[in-house]
């Protein structure tokens, strides 16, 4: 490496001889400060302390250039210096672009320091910390790490006390694991009793891939005789001292390599930092080799060092995780150990959300704070400018501000990183909508609370708000302020909010265990009356010790969602197990109980949830990719406008995969107020009607503009209809002649006329009229309120207009065939058949908006079944969404999270009452090989061959499984699977559902012919003498039942032995002997 370093400074004395280049080169040289790999003409750099950079420009040698973390350390050592900062968007962040690769800064600020002579060199690498020192973390990474944490534990404050959603996800089983581990090693044992022991811990944790360990596992390849002496002494050292733990480490990482056919270091080391984690959690530590590569990164400012020796690299991951244990410790979050620190790191590292926006109080008030100093000067102008001087859509501030008032959109863009955004109702996802969900309250300029209109059922009931405001308003600024308690006088919340007249609703709320809960507070004492505007409700804030008085709880108590995958062998029973659960989800226990034994009735009821839309199946494969399961882009041809004119080319749309379709459809499950008042299609004519053109550019406008206004608009010729003679279409026919601005001839099929008396006179209230986006997606459904009426436009189109209530929208819009069974036709309006529409599935979006009475209510459930999950890759096809998929990551739980998708740029989340259920045929592929993050979200119930359930199956049949026309089918299943699993293993058994079907000795003989026989042959790879002796065939002494064989006498030219052995040739016989199974 130095002689590159020297050929650099030759080539640059040619050009510019520069006496001081050699001078501070030999200083280099001398310092012990490691050349790196990024050496160019002008720039070369080296490494010091912990994979620290310190670049040094060789054509300009006075110029010293290092990270902006050591500006304030040089400085104060006397050293004069001039920032050098990276300026987003600029071409090599608008310096020299050699501070700017990767081996150097990157996008991170950097500083020059001018050395004029060897002696100066030498003070500043003095100053610099080396390798050993205490490692100096970057605070920003910090505050980002703890953000991360609490945003996906949004009680957690510290770990001691400790959080107990925390501790359930990442610490509890670690404990567990870690005394089990100790329990057992204080037993002693043989080397081999030890190995077992790790190998038992290991299995039983998640944190490391089962491909890590496999070697030193029972089937593993590992020279046993090498390896588990090194691991005796490996776990001697982790019970010992720590200041032993490096070389221990290195030692077993070479034992590794020598006992390991193709050993590398990192699995070593993983299992060696797993051991030192639990058995000495106070110093001993344990990360992932990315998280360590990442998180090192972000927070030296570096690329974690290349070390030849595992000391050195265990030395430095000690330093840098004992580094955070300081950090955190120093902000007063108490790490109880090294478990905790590892934990926090996986969290922020593994837990994906992408950078959805939080509205918790302090990131709102933050979003207020960033607004006051654009307000003074200027600061984040580049998200503020966008949204101009507000207007209306205010909010309030949680604290006592000079100016508690401040614009919904601007600060919604600010946590969105967004500078476009509707700023009223009319939609979920607008700004003040947004804001009126997490609890904030919406006021006009003056701080007048705002009320918003009752027809928004996407905004959530009065009783959520109360106990929502009443958290963030009183107690938190409490909390915030030190006090030991807060009392809430009824009257005073309900002025704040604007609430008139609804004290029994606040003091309900206010009483309530959900507010305990939600607001982590004891029950209240409260004075009398009650309920009475006068009704003061005092909480206890802390208790004597200063901590608080009650861990947090679950929001809602809400059944978990179920993720659970059935697996086992062929024929177990896995896709009736599958029908059955999903099943048993959607009508419950009960329901689905009286149809044990009735196979018939329970496939119907399946086949009837499922032509409802409320089971999905699906196949995974191998080349199935994310693009099918969730949403991908697919070439459309032709208009999918209504009304449009065609289109010979073709474009490129973003379609709904299967998991988001259904994902959408629970979203309309109803809950018992919703079905006790349902509204039914019954008696109701259903109209498709298109508003607007899904691709013009007014189109999202006009489409908002109708569901905030309650009505719906028609576009055909700008004439005022209201005269009662119109109630003839033929009235309509002659002023479309006489009057209309639409050139050709027009009859009485022509779309001004025909779509008129439609519009006008077909459509009653009452009626339903499902809203187009295209030909493809539907984005509204509403209820016919009002007769027609006309409101003229100073556009001069959109001027017929019926009254709607609008019953369910969504922008982004559903696949029609989610309610019909094909595309819609480009027809502006018209009456869809009943026959071809999915009535359960229109009316689960019709009443979906519903309030519910009480909002933990139960919702109909709804289930995918994912046949055969092993087969795809997992990574590939869930992407990011696998972590949504964890019960209190779904949608309307305590740590409910959306992603915005990568193509369509929708925000999604997975609802609580979508279950899925995975098959998995272990003689496919084994469990091991299944996705670490998929097997953690996953409950997994192994189905093995039962003879129980054959016994069960024939039973319902009135058939004896011990006597099935003279075969002991019993006897028979038992004897095949003992033969296989010595032969083979457990995973490669026949499973009892292919003989369930079997009602005379014919049907058993086709199953063994056509069915276990082939199965045979392929498990034991065409070796057709363990085929025999799996069917009692192979030692010739008790006849042939199932296979006869022939001696092959050696062909013309071969000697008998020379290929050494009998040759047979084998086959099936004709008929089968099941003497052997007699009953």
């Amino acid at each position: 490496m130095w002689e590159t370093f020297e050929a650099r400074l030759d080539e640059n004395e040619r050009d510019r001889p520069i006496p001081l280049r050699r001078v501070l080169f030999d200083v280099f040289r001398r310092a012990g400060l490691r050349p790196g790999d990024g050496i160019t003409k002008k720039m070369a750099w080296f490494e010091f302390g912990a994979g620290e950079r310190l670049i040094w420009e060789i054509q300009n040698p006075a110029n010293v250039f290092l990270h902006a973390k050591w500006r304030d350390l040089v400085e104060s050592n006397g050293f004069p210096t001039e920032l050098r900062p990276y300026q987003s968007g600029m071409k090599d962040g608008a310096r020299h672009s050699a501070l700017s690769r990767d081996w150097s800064f990157g996008d991170a600020d950097c500083f020059v320091v001018r050395i004029e002579n060897a002696e100066a060199l030498r003070r500043l690498i003095a100053v610099l910390p080396q390798t050993g020192d205490v490692l100096t973390l970057n605070p920003a990474a910090i505050a980002r790490w703890i953000e991360r944490l609490r945003h996906f534990f949004p009680a957690f404050e510290r770990f001691n006390p400790p959080d107990p959603h925390f501790d359930q996800a990442e610490r509890t089983y670690k404990l567990e694991i870690a005394a089990e581990l100790k329990a057992a090693i204080s037993r002693g044992g043989s080397d081999q009793d030890l190995a077992n022991v790790v190998n038992t811990a290991l299995a039983k944790s998640n944190l490391l891939q089962w491909r890590v360990y496999w070697p030193m596992s029972p089937k593993g390849n590992a020279d046993r005789d090498q390896l588990w002496p090194a691991l005796r002494v490996l776990i001697d050292a982790a019970l010992g001292a720590p200041d032993g733990h490096a070389s221990a480490l290195e030692a077993f990482v070479n034992a590794w390599i020598a006992a390991v056919p193709d050993g590398k270091p990192d699995p070593a080391r993983q299992i060696g930092e797993f051991l030192f984690l639990h058995l000495a959690p106070d110093e001993g530590i344990y990360i992932r080799h990315s998280v360590r590569q990442d998180l090192w990164l972000e927070a030296v400012g570096s690329r974690f060092p290349d070390y030849a020796s595992m000391a050195d690299t265990y030395r430095d991951e000690w330093r840098f995780m004992h580094a955070v244990r300081r950090a955190f410790s120093d902000l007063g979050l108490a790490p109880r150990d090294m478990i905790d620190v590892q934990s926090a790191l996986w969290i922020v590292h593994n837990y994906k959300d992408e950078d959805v926006a939080t509205f918790s109080r302090g990131a709102i008030e933050a979003a207020m704070d960033a607004y006051d100093s654009y307000r003074q000067s200027q600061e984040h102008s580049s998200i503020f400018d966008a949204f101009g001087e507000p207007r209306d859509y205010w909010v309030r501030s949680t604290r006592q501000r000079p100016n508690r008032v401040y614009p919904s959109k601007p600060l919604v863009g600010f946590l969105r990183s967004k500078t476009q955004l509707n700023g009223g109702w009319g939609q979920k996802g607008d700004a003040a909508a947004q804001l009126y969900n997490a609890g904030y309250i919406i006021v006009d300029s003056d701080d007048a609370p705002v009320t918003p209109p009752e027809r928004y059922e996407h905004l959530i009931g009065d009783a959520d708000r109360i106990r929502l405001c009443a958290r963030n308003y009183y107690v938190e600024q409490a909390r915030e302020n030190g006090a030991a308690e807060v009392a809430i006088r009824a009257g005073d919340l309900g002025r704040d909010m604007g609430l008139h007249d609804r004290n029994p609703a606040i003091c309900s709320a206010l009483g309530s265990e959900d507010f305990q809960r939600g607001a982590q507070v004891p029950p209240p004492t409260h004075t009398e009356p009650n309920p009475s505007s006068s009704t003061v409700f005092t909480y206890q804030l802390t208790s004597a010790e200063g901590h608080p008085t009650m861990t947090p709880a679950p929001i809602t108590t809400l059944p978990a969602a179920t993720n659970l995958i059935l697996y086992g062998p062929p024929g177990t029973g896995k896709t009736y197990a599958t029908a059955w659960e999903a099943v048993r989800l959607c009508l419950g226990d009960a329901a689905t109980e009286a149809m044990r034994d009735d196979r018939d009735a329970l496939m119907a009821e399946y086949r009837r949830l499922a032509g409802e839309g409320r089971i999905e199946f699906v196949t995974f494969h191998q080349s199935m990719a994310y693009e099918d399961f969730v949403e991908g882009r697919q070439p459309m041809t032709g208009s999918d406008d209504d009304e449009g004119a065609s289109s010979a080319g073709f474009r490129l749309e973003t379609v709904p995969g299967i998991f988001r379709r259904i994902a959408k459809r629970a979203e309309t499950g109803l809950g018992k107020t919703a079905i006790s008042n349902r509204i039914t299609s019954d008696g109701r004519q259903i109209y498709k009607m298109s508003v607007g053109f899904s691709r013009d550019a007014g189109d999202q406008e006009l489409f908002e503009e109708v569901i905030e206004g309650g009505y719906t608009l028609l576009s055909w010729e700008d004439i005022d209809w209201s005269d009662p003679k119109y109630e003839d279409a033929e009235e309509i026919l002659k002023t479309c002649q006489a009057q209309g601005k639409i050139e050709g001839p027009v009859t009485l099929q022509s779309g001004q006329v025909s779509i008129t008396d439609t519009f006008r006179n077909r459509l009653k209230p009452g009626d339903i009229i499902v809203v187009s986006k295209g030909n493809r997606l539907i984005r509204a459904i509403g209820e016919v309120t009002g007769p027609y009426e006309y409101h003229p436009r100073p556009e001069g189109n959109y001027g017929q207009r019926r009254a709607v209530r609008w019953l369910w929208h969504d922008a982004a819009g559903v696949p029609v065939t989610e309610i019909y069974d094909g595309n819609f036709t480009m027809r502006s309006l018209y009456g869809l058949r009943k026959e071809r529409l999915n009535i359960p599935a229109l009316e689960r979006y019709m009443n979906s908006a519903i309030k519910e009475a009480d909002a933990d209510v139960e919702r109909e459930a709804f289930v995918l079944i994912i046949d055969e999950i092993n087969r795809a890759n997992i990574s590939k096809v869930f992407g990011e969404l696998i972590t949504l998929l964890e019960p209190d990551k779904r949608l309307g739980q305590p740590n409910a999270i959306k992603v915005h998708l990568p193509y369509s740029g929708d925000e999604f989340g997975v609802p609580a009452n979508l279950h899925i259920i995975g098959t998995m045929n272990t003689a496919d592929r084994s469990i091991a090989l299944l996705d670490t993050a998929l097997r953690r979200r996953f409950t997994f119930r192994e189905l093995m061959p039962d003879v129980a359930e054959l016994r069960r199956a024939l039973d319902a049949r009135k058939l004896d499984a011990e006597n099935l026309d003279g075969i002991d089918l019993c006897k028979l299943l038992h004897t095949l699977n003992e033969r296989i699993e010595y032969l083979f293993d457990r995973e490669h058994q026949i499973g009892h559902a292919y003989f369930t079907g079997c009602s005379t000795r014919a049907d058993v003989e086709d199953v063994m012919r056509h069915k276990v026989i082939p199965l045979l042959a392929e498990y034991f790879y065409e070796d057709w003498s363990k085929v025999a002796a799996v069917l009692g065939d192979g030692d010739g002494t008790n006849g042939a039942h199932f296979l006869e064989s022939k001696s092959l006498p050696a062909p013309a030219g071969f000697v008998d032995d020379e290929l050494g052995g009998d040759k047979r040739r084998w086959s099936v016989k004709a008929s089968f002997d099941f003497s052997d199974f007699a009953a």
